[in-house]
């Protein structure tokens, strides 16, 4: 038997009925084309089974496993797979109903490594043919695959991979899979591949749709995700070799973290800002500032340094950590506790 075209992968940790619109999307997006849906139950209460029993959806493989966090589970499903290609969804995302055929069109007809679409969000309330699908703003277009694993970073739900050249990669990672990655599992692979040379093209158009809803959300805690993607990034910075062949890769690594590092609200944690600031002074070769910032910026990063220019500016332009809390710096600084030391 041929394998399948694709194999929808997809985690799922007690999310309840949400998870009809995510079936419901990838039902529509599999006609005409062998789709393997893989779902993996992360220790659901009740079992993800019982769910998907009420909606009448059989996926090709459903694995249950005790909860280890989103990276692990991804990558329990990822082992299973059988498709040429792989696309991960998380079980409030949706996709178009071209999305499966465009990107898998242009992955054969590249050939390419990676493919990716521009991206859209709707709420998830209602009938499912009444859904309200709000684009955002068209992805950066890029053949570039280091610019795109670090500097695009799409939502988890956008790129299909060729699943060979995946499984190259993940065969021996930079970096192992950890707990502390769970938050941001998608960047954990976006590190890891960003060494890797890969061909990648777009497809336009917001094929890729992120569901919003009143349930529980890892996104409904900005500093989680900010603690996990600099454990990603840290882990990077410690275990990819200084070549010539890794050195795009970490001078875009170094540029993400100063420009999170601006981007930071003021008063924000002190320790988790000279943590960003380190792993730019460790990878960023020193003599080019041009990408951390506009006119402005290079003025100021001219006459004062990168560093000095960016505190400036953070001052004056940034809101108060107050005004976008979401944890208490005891929660936070438990967070930060966990990680490995610099």
């Amino acid at each position: 038997m041929n394998a399948p075209d694709i194999s929808v992968i997809i985690p799922i940790y007690n999310r309840g009925d949400v998870i009809r619109y995510t079936l419901e999307s990838v039902r529509r997006a599999s006609v005409g084309l062998h789709v393997e849906t893989i779902i993996v139950d992360d220790g659901s209460t009740p079992p993800t089974a019982d769910t998907l029993a009420r909606f009448g959806f059989v996926p090709s493989v459903l694995e249950r496993q005790e909860n280890q966090g989103l990276l692990f589970a991804r990558l329990a499903g990822f082992a299973r797979a059988t498709g040429r290609h792989v696309l991960f969804l998380d079980s409030d995302d949706l996709v178009s109903p071209e999305k499966l055929r465009l990107q898998i069109a242009a992955l054969d007809a590249g050939p390419a490594d990676v493919s990716y679409t521009d991206q859209a969000r709707c709420t998830l309330e209602g009938d499912y043919d009444q859904l309200k699908i709000v684009p955002d703003e068209p992805l950066l277009d890029t053949d570039d695959s280091a610019k795109f694993f670090i500097a695009v970073q799409p939502a988890p739900h956008c790129p299909v991979f060729r699943t060979e050249w995946l499984r190259r990669v993940l065969a021996a990672p930079l970096f192992p899979p950890s707990a502390l990655y769970n938050s941001v599992a998608e960047i954990w692979f976006y590190h890891n591949a960003a060494p890797h040379p890969a061909s990648v093209i777009k497809v336009h158009g917001a094929h890729t749709i992120g569901g919003r809803h009143p349930g529980e959300r890892i996104t409904n805690h900005w500093e989680r995700l900010a603690a996990g993607s600099l454990a990603v990034m840290e882990a990077f910075a410690r275990t990819c070799p200084d070549t010539p062949a890794t050195a795009r890769a970490r001078q875009l690594v170094a540029e993400k973290a100063f420009l999170s590092w601006r981007r930071l609200p003021r008063g924000f944690s002190p320790e988790f800002c000279a943590r960003e600031l380190a792993i730019w002074r460790r990878l960023a070769a020193h003599d080019s500032f041009h990408r951390l910032g506009g006119p402005v910026f290079q003025n100021l990063a001219r006459l004062l340094g990168p560093v000095p220019a960016g505190w400036l500016l953070r001052r004056l332009q940034s809101q108060p950590y107050r005004t976008c809390r979401t944890l208490s710096d005891v929660d936070f600084a438990k967070l930060l506790s966990v990680l490995p030391p610099t």
